[in-house]
């Protein structure tokens, strides 16, 4: 009787196993794209290729960042602030781009040091509610201030203006 449940037991899986193959196969993914039938007597036109276009190289690519004009504002915010870390020099400048905001100083400490390995001269401030602003670049004109922002774009997407109140 014990040989008679092995086997049948033995049966029930394969056969759940062929079920779930089975049922795999026929609920595989399908394109859910319209095929469009062309007509048996319908006649077939050439499409023309795209034409491949080639950039011409400038005349003078060499832009002056000193005349780049802005076209969209970043976010700009007018905080007190006072120096935690770094050169205070840079606090005479107006405008100022922070590249990263903590509740806590060690974190900002981090991003400080990590920017200044690899050349920058990063800051920290500290605003009136407590939180730790790191700098990476200050000016005295809005419009450099933006370049630097387009420049450090696709590492620090979410960089802003910070201006002393």
């Amino acid at each position: 009787m014990w040989v008679n449940t092995k086997r049948n037991m033995k049966k029930t899986i394969q056969l759940m196993l062929v079920l779930a193959i089975v049922l795999l196969a026929t609920s595989a993914c399908k394109t859910k794209q319209k095929i469009t039938e062309i007509p048996a007597g319908a006649k077939k036109t050439a499409v023309a290729p795209k034409p491949v276009l080639t950039p011409t190289p400038a005349v003078n690519p060499t832009p002056i960042v000193e005349e780049a004009k802005v076209t969209e504002p970043e976010v700009v915010r007018n905080e007190n602030f006072s120096l935690v870390e770094g050169e205070k020099d840079a606090l005479k400048l107006k405008y100022h781009v922070v590249v990263g905001s903590f509740t806590k100083q060690v974190n900002a400490q981090g991003l400080q040091k990590a920017l200044i390995t690899e050349g920058d001269k990063a800051l920290i401030v500290i605003n009136e509610k407590g939180m730790y602003r790191v700098l990476i670049a200050s000016f005295n004109d809005y419009n450099q201030a933006h370049v630097k922002i387009k420049q450090i774009s696709n590492r620090f997407t979410d960089a802003w203006v910070l201006v002393q109140k």
